[in-house]
């Protein structure tokens, strides 16, 4: 470039000088300092003075000479004198400020005398510093040396400044490289994107894409690895009959990171990447090479960018799936489905909300209404608050409402209310649920829960909720409440004889009549399988109450009933019970009326039974004795008596009865009662193992193998289930033969599902032991029993013999059992034989053995000895 210059010859005219653009050094790394002055010999002493500096120095006599160096040298520091001949410092100063490569150059000025305007000026020029002459060496030393070291300073920050900007340059062209690699992944990753795009819809198909764009891609095996439903894997191979392939997979298998990958199948690169999309892992997908080159950084970018976008079309699949099979179920599902915008409008549903709320099949007909129009009218406005609700919360709304069906039928429905979607699109789902049927299941329930399911009478529940409300209302003693308690007679017989529904029939039976007997108002329950309670509410007195219970129980049993094939004659045994007489409390009032009951049935009574504290006292004295039996037993105060049984022909003892007894208070309680009390208290079971133990004891002592030992069990005894093992083993104990014990039992044993007793009494016959059927022909006999169970001994009951000698009719039953005992190869009991003539009779008859107070009393086990002896 070329700069003006003033020269000395005019003010106004310049030189246009050439600058070099390229100024080596004097020598290399040193830096320059240019003194000008007209005094040479005070250019010596400055360059004498600057000598210990390691620097070039130039010296130069005018300004126009400084300019010439300048032109030919770069200098780092200028010292120029203010006043020279010709051109002076100052238009010097000016014109190498021009210059660019020049103006940041420092100048010091030299002046004789510093006067203000030159300061000025020389500081608007650029000068760093005016010295005045003469000047300090120190001074001026110090002042270059510094220069010298801010040029240093300044040079090192230009190379550092030419060494980033190339490192920039470096930076900004790999970039632009990186950024055309990217480019191209990007390219080819739209691709793929678009490839894997076309096949999203069908799974398997998108697998096989993607497994063979890859492989053809990287030019690579590959293999994708896919969960399934049932929890486990669907592989894909790029090509299914390659030996790498396969080898991948089950490296694969073995581990999804790349080193194991491609350690376990011996490859030598290996890129394996997770496939996951919306926050969800569905798989992984595995490139391999076995002897290609190994894959590149952009290769590994493109690879990740394949994987992202094969995952999300995975992704998209499967929600496609998902999508299908939810519109598969909302089509499917019985509950009505509608989507509705903000506005209430209906812009989808399903076939139920079709099926529930239009007339025909199409869902047009339902698209573009008011959800709100769905309702009844006096819901509508009650649903338009709640659809608000929900929009407005963005919360799950629930409530029961009343919807009009499109045959005008009102529907009880429960109602969600669910937002769906954002801002932009939001939605209600609503979920129609038709209650019709569960408020039909809840009506039902509670009619169960209050009401008897055979009879439809009210239940216990009911009849506590109802005594509980008239003790708190009953306002005055004058006011009674009658509680009548109502217990069908031998129902246990009839369901044993004709079976549970003829018992079913006989029991529907007896309820329509006690609810016919009443009012309709009056409560009628069955609180029992065959026990009924009548509620009279209102009345005057006692003998009012007893005098309604008498009518009840007239026209119950008044008529014979028809149940099936069968013709049964109700029987029922009535007690009463007053609220407000003798009992105070619904429960004082149930267990009172129940006393009454047992009474009349205890006594086969014909009409209703009022309680009494004499009934009252009865009944504690039975619950007492219940109590104490138990106690009894415990500490075995019970006792065994013995009653002979004779041989009346050869008047020799046949065997001997083990008799029950027990004393209470003086009294004597009957065997009979005894085993009834132990049933009550769940103790038959214990009082039996008792009896065999005692009574195999007694009879082991006796030392006499020539007589029989009968025993009784009871029904529930024999059921037991350690009823045998405790007959073997008390019999091993005692040292005695099953062939010398008979086991004799009343038919009650077969009430009910008579084989567990079957059972138990054969595998006791098998063993040894001998039967007996107690009581024969008394309650409920029947020949079927003779069938199952192989009974050795029939026992005529003691009622027959008391009228055999009087009675023609008694007279021909005992014939009939002897011939039934006879036909069946039995031996023959008999009971109760308290005369001489008795025994003669049944001794021509053909029964022999016989026992009674004719031959002897029940003996205890002490006197039984001395009486043996002696009838020998």
């Amino acid at each position: 470039m070329e700069v003006g210059v003033l020269v000395p010859g005019g003010a106004q005219e310049r030189t246009a000088i050439p600058v070099l653009k390229d100024q080596a050094p004097a020598s290399a790394g040193a830096q320059r300092v240019l003194i000008v002055d007209d005094d040479a010999r005070l250019r010596d002493l400055l360059c004498t003075v600057l000598t210990p500096l390691d620097c070039d120095i130039v010296q130069a006599g005018s300004g126009e000479e400084a300019l010439t160096v300048l032109l030919e040298r770069q200098v780092a520091v200028i010292v120029l004198d203010i006043n020279m001949p010709g051109m002076d410092g100052f238009e010097t100063a000016q014109l190498i400020r021009d210059v660019d490569e020049l103006a940041s150059t420092p100048i010091i000025f030299l002046t004789g005398q510093a006067e203000a305007g030159d300061l000025h000026r020389g500081y608007d020029l650029g000068a760093v510093d005016f010295l005045v002459k003469p000047v300090g060496r120190q001074v001026f030393y110090a002042k270059v040396k510094a220069l010298l070291e801010l040029d240093q300073s300044f040079a090192r920050l230009r190379s550092e400044a030419a060494k980033l900007h190339e490192e920039q340059m470096q930076a900004a062209r790999a970039a632009e490289i990186r950024q055309r690699d990217e480019l191209a992944i990007t390219r080819r990753r739209e691709k793929l994107t678009n490839i894997f795009a076309e096949a999203s819809i069908d799974l398997p198909s998108l697998e096989r894409t993607i497994v063979t764009e890859l492989s053809q891609m990287f030019d690579a095996e590959c293999v994708l690895r896919l969960p399934t439903p049932d929890h486990g894997w669907h592989e894909s191979l790029s090509h299914n009959e390659s030996r790498g392939a396969l080898e991948l997979l089950q490296a694969l298998m073995a581990g999804t990171d790349a080193e194991t990958v491609a350690r376990a199948a011996n490859y030598d690169t290996v890129m394996v990447e997770e496939l996951t999309a919306r926050s969800q892992r569905f798989g992984v997908v595995c490139i391999g090479r076995a002897d290609g080159p190994r894959f590149t950084e952009t290769e590994a970018a493109l690879f990740r960018g394949a994987s992202a976008a094969a995952a999300l079309a995975i992704s998209n699949a499967t929600l496609y799936r998902v999508q299908a099979e939810y519109a598969a179920v909302m089509q499917a599902t019985g509950d009505a489905i509608l989507a509705v915008d903000v506005s209430g409008v209906i812009r989808s549903c399903n076939k139920a909300a079709v099926s529930l709320f239009s007339t025909g099949p199409d869902t047009d007909a339902l698209l573009g209404r008011s959800i709100c129009d769905l309702a009844v009218d006096a819901e509508r406005g009650r649903m338009q608050e709640q659809l608000d609700d929900a929009l407005t919360t963005r919360q799950e709304v629930s409530l029961e409402m009343t919807l009009a069906a499109h045959d005008g039928r009102h529907v009880e429905v429960m109602i969600t209310l669910s937002p769906i979607g954002d801002s932009v699109d939001l939605l209600v789902a609503v979920v129609v649920h038709d209650l019709t049927e569960i408020k039909h299941a809840q009506t039902e329930i509670r009619h169960l829960a209050s009401h008897d399911p055979l009879t439809d009478l009210a239940n216990r529940r009911q009849l506590t909720d109802r005594l509980a409300t008239l003790a708190r209302d009953r306002t005055t003693a004058a006011d009674l409440v009658a509680l009548v308690y109502v217990d069908v007679n031998h129902f246990k017989a009839v369901n044993d004889t004709y079976g549970h529904d003829t018992g079913d029939e006989l029991l529907l039976a007896v309820a329509t009549r006690l609810r016919s007997a009443v009012d309709e108002d009056t409560l009628v329950c069955r609180i029992g399988g065959d026990e009924f309670v009548v509620v009279l509410e209102d009345v005057p007195s006692s003998a009012a109450a007893v005098a309604s219970g008498d009518r009840i129980l007239e026209l119950v049993q008044g008529q014979p009933v028809h149940c099936g094939s069968a013709v049964l004659q109700p029987s029922i045994s009535m007690g009463i019970s007053c609220l407000g007489a003798t009992a105070h409390t619904p429960e004082e009032l149930l267990t009172q009326a129940d006393m009454a009951m047992f009474e009349a049935k205890k006594n086969q009574s014909q009409v209703c039974v009022l309680y009494t504290d004499a009934i009252g006292s009865r009944q504690q004295g039975k619950v007492n004795l219940r109590t104490e039996v138990v106690e009894a037993i415990a500490r075995s105060d019970l006792r065994i008596v013995y009653q002979p049984i004779v041989n009346c022909e050869t008047n020799t003892t046949f065997g001997v009865e083990a008799l029950l007894r027990w004393r209470v208070g003086g009294v004597e309680i009957p065997a009979g009662e005894i085993v009834a009390l132990a049933e009550d208290a769940g103790q038959a079971a214990r009082l039996g193992r008792w009896v065999l133990t005692r009574s195999f004891t007694d009879y082991a002592s006796l030392g006499r193998d020539d007589l029989k030992l009968h025993v009784n069990v009871s029904p529930e005894q024999v059921v037991d289930c350690t009823f045998l093992e405790h007959l073997f083993s008390t019999t091993r104990d005692s040292s005695i033969a099953a062939d010398n014990v008979c086991l004799e039992l009343t038919e009650r044993a077969f009430y009910g599902d008579p084989k567990p007793a079957h059972i138990a009494l054969r595998s006791a016959r098998d063993h040894g032991f001998s039967l007996a059927m107690d009581d024969f022909g008394v309650e409920y006999a029947s020949l079927t029993n003779l069938m199952h169970v192989p009974v050795n001994w029939l026992k005529i009951d003691r009622s027959f013999i008391a009228d055999v000698l009087d009675n023609e009719r008694t007279q021909r039953l005992v014939h009939s059992q002897i011939a039934v005992a006879e036909c069946m190869q039995v031996g023959l009991i008999a009971e109760g034989v308290e005369s001489r003539r008795q025994a003669d009779w049944l001794r021509d008859a053909g029964c022999v053995l016989q026992q009674g107070f004719l031959y002897s009393h029940p003996l205890e086990v002490t006197d039984l000895g001395g009486y043996l002896d002696s009838v020998e």
